[in-house]
């Protein structure tokens, strides 16, 4: 039954959502000031107006009593003899009806005070209500107005672009626009329920330089490294093929540069992947030389070639630990790649050629190839042509090729994948987006016609709405979820494809062998199992965009809850044949034993949980937790 899509927040749908929220939420702030202040105004008008009257009325008292006792006391000094008494007496009454007439005059003012104050008042109150009206109306609009003009800003501005899965669950994008590609990442975290559908965009730390089409991998100290690029900034040249190359560090949220490999001046669109020991394996898109990075002296080991040109070609790493690599100028050769210890650089061995055509003779284009959970190895061709490589028992012999399924004609027109993404699910199944092909070199047709590969056949399958581009403008990643993410460079537009009834092994599934019972939060904590790498890298495309995800992650759900928290996972360990301790980034590992360090965050729910380690989507058996505060230790933990 074919999958459904469905959308996430863009970036732009993000910083709208944010402004809008903000624009609101300070339209609605100064309202409630402004109410609070006419109000508050109010108040005090009326208290001024009273204690105004108040003190009217003090005074109009106060002068009618000094009036009457001045009258008094002046009548008391009068002489008692006529006419001199009659005089006095006449004066008196006089001085009281004076004092009368202020009484009344005074008390007049004091009430005419009162109106005129409290009209002022109400005046005040009326204005004041007004200014808050027109401050919410004026405010409602230009936000309206900032919403229009960010949704256009942000459309013709944010695209997307390659994507990373972060040991801590969330997706790292590298934002595209224009012909080198920008220095702006983001980071989606999904929401309180694991939901990416709801989740928010952040912005992270911008690289030291833009890279467009370029060799990258998240390693297994969680850091993501990401070499040369067919265009970059780091020179006036369009095409430059730039060797500059630099590493992320999640914690931190900081690029630091790497030097190249010894020689190397240019890397372009090389082909490359993490090896089953942890190093990352790099080919220059320029000539035939590959180098071996270590992470944990930051060295590269002495260059060895191949025997054609490294560029365009798409290779995976299989799990006896070798890399197979199709030739692209050298088709239908192909090779593989036996690491060497180390410190060393490991050679290329030349294996059986493929039965059928997958390079597009004129471009050498190829599309992407993953390795299937049953260990064969899947690739797809600029052509209309599939083959699938059954590797051999013994590492150091040739595998066999078969040929697969053939695409079929849409509208009467060829189609296959050159340059673009493939990404095996959690059922086993690959998602694959193919367009029309012509065989001519600079022709990248749309639109793109999305299918399931199931291990036998490519079955039409449901396309999202952003599926009128050539393939290669597209990027896939597998999330915890099962979704796979689909982006364009050229649109703002994410859709995830959610497949139908998906059906999972258990014998797919990873295995928690030691796992803490009591968990303190901001701790780091050591689990311990197989699988844990998953069966596959996962993700494939060919040499311009890699983003594997074999790794484990941790999940942990608050039964109280419900809410899900992703947990950083780093330094993954396994025992080698010798008895050393030495990383673990290879597929299908088995029954090897592999243990990861997983950062607890302070802030985690604390209760009882269900751990889960996840591995390309697939969650093992949970584990039953208790996370805990350290002032709030349960007992026996």
């Amino acid at each position: 039954m074919a999958g459904t899509w469905h959308k996430l927040p863009t970036l732009c749908a993000q910083k709208l959502t944010e402004g809008i929220w903000q624009c609101r939420n300070w339209a609605d702030r100064g309202y409630l000031s402004c109410d609070r202040w006419a109000d508050e105004g109010s108040w005090q008008c009326d208290r001024w107006a009273d204690e105004g009257s108040w003190e009217c009325s003090q005074w109009a008292d106060h002068g009618h009593s000094a009036c009457s006792n001045w009258g008094t006391e002046w009548h008391s000094r009068c002489c008692d003899w006529w006419p001199c008494s009659w005089f006095c007496d006449a004066l008196v009454w006089i001085a009281e009806q004076v004092c009368h007439a202020w009484y009344w005059v005074a008390n007049w003012v004091c009430q005419a005070w009162f109106w005129l104050a409290r009209w002022v008042c109400k005046a005040w109150f009326w204005l004041a209500r007004w200014v808050c009206k027109a401050w919410f109306w004026v405010t409602q609009w230009v936000c309206l107005a900032w919403q229009y003009i960010s949704r256009v800003f942000c459309l013709s501005n944010f695209n997307g672009g390659t994507m990373f899965l972060l040991t801590d669950g969330t997706v790292m994008l590298n934002e595209n626009v224009g012909n080198d590609g920008t220095r702006r990442w983001w980071k989606l975290t999904p929401d309180e329920n694991g939901n990416y559908f709801n989740g928010q965009w952040s912005r992270l730390a911008d690289s030291i330089n833009s890279h467009r089409y370029y060799a990258s991998s998240v390693l297994a100290d969680g850091r993501v490294i990401v070499c040369g690029g067919e265009y970059s900034d780091a020179s006036p040249v369009v095409q430059d093929e730039t060797a500059v190359s630099e590493i992320y560090d999640p914690v931190a949220n900081s690029w630091s540069s790497i030097t190249p490999p010894a020689g190397w001046t240019q890397i372009g669109d090389g082909a490359c992947t993490v090896l089953a020991d942890g190093r990352f394996l790099l080919g220059n898109a320029i000539n035939n030389l590959t180098s071996v990075w270590d992470p944990a002296t930051g060295t590269w080991s002495p260059s060895v070639g191949k025997n054609d040109n490294t560029s365009e070609e798409s290779w995976v790493l299989l799990p006896d630990g070798s890399v197979l690599a199709p030739e692209c100028q050298g088709a239908p050769a192909s090779e593989k790649y036996i690491p060497g210890a180390v410190g060393t650089a490991g050679s290329w061995q030349v294996d059986s050629n493929v039965p059928v055509n997958l390079v597009e003779t004129s471009s050498l284009e190829i599309g992407p190839g993953i390795l299937l959970n049953d260990g064969r190895a899947f690739f797809v061709g600029a052509t209309n042509q599939t083959a699938l490589y059954t590797p051999p028992a013994i590492r150091t012999n040739n595998g066999t090729w078969n040929a697969g399924p053939v695409f079929p004609n849409i509208n009467r027109q060829t189609l296959g994948i050159k340059d673009g993404p493939g990404c095996l699910m959690p059922s086993g199944n690959v998602l694959l987006g193919a367009a029309p092909v012509d065989g001519k070199v600079n022709s990248f047709l749309s639109p793109t016609y999305f299918f399931e590969f199931d291990g036998t056949n490519l079955n039409r399958t449901t396309d999202p709405p952003t599926s009128d581009t050539p393939v290669f403008m597209g990027r896939m990643l597998l999330i915890p979820t099962g979704e796979v993410l689909f982006a364009r460079e050229d649109s703002a537009d994410v859709y995830g494809y959610r497949e139908e009834n998906a059906r999972i092994q258990g014998s797919w599934r990873p295995v928690v062998t030691q796992c803490p019972q009591g968990i303190q939060r901001g701790t780091t904590i050591v689990l311990e199992g197989r699988q844990f790498n998953g069966l596959s890298q996962a993700v494939g495309y060919g040499d311009d965009a890699w983003s594997p995800t074999n790794y484990p992650l941790v999940r942990i759900v608050n039964r109280a809850t419900g809410h899900v928290r992703y947990c950083r996972t780093h330094d993954h360990m396994t025992t080698d044949a010798a008895g050393n301790t030495v990383t673990s980034m290879g597929v299908a590992t088995g029954a090897a034993l592999i243990q990861t360090r997983v950062d607890i965050p302070a802030d985690i729910e604390i209760g009882d949980s269900l751990l889960f380690v996840v591995a390309n989507a697939i969650e093992s058996e949970p584990c039953n937790v208790v996370i805990f505060d350290e002032r709030k230790r349960p007992e026996g933990a």
